[in-house]
């Protein structure tokens, strides 16, 4: 049985989900596939969520190696009947 947190990050997943598109797919490494994006998904309770390189790098290789534009969306509890959501694109730009 999964834990509560993974719980609550599974159903945030199927909710993008239906928002995304009907087209949308589960799909591994990351959470949700479309004809153009790989997207991860992140839910949390907490009063934040760290966004680490290793997770930037994960997000941005998974995808790029399907030839997709990597994704990713975070859900974070503002309180019981609401929640902020974080949508982005990806992209590396080089400096200078």
């Amino acid at each position: 049985m999964l834990n509560r947190s993974k719980q609550k990050g599974s159903k945030f997943e199927k909710k993008v989900q239906k928002q995304i598109s009907s087209g949308a797919i589960w799909f591994a490494p990351l959470d949700l596939s479309t004809d153009e994006h790989l997207i991860e998904c992140k839910y949390t309770d907490q009063k934040g969520y760290r966004i680490t390189k290793t997770l930037l790098d994960k997000i941005w290789n998974s995808a790029l190696s399907k030839n997709k534009i990597p994704g990713l969306i975070i859900g974070i509890k503002r309180d019981e009947a609401s929640l902020y959501t974080l949508r982005c694109e990806l992209e590396i730009t080089r400096k200078g």
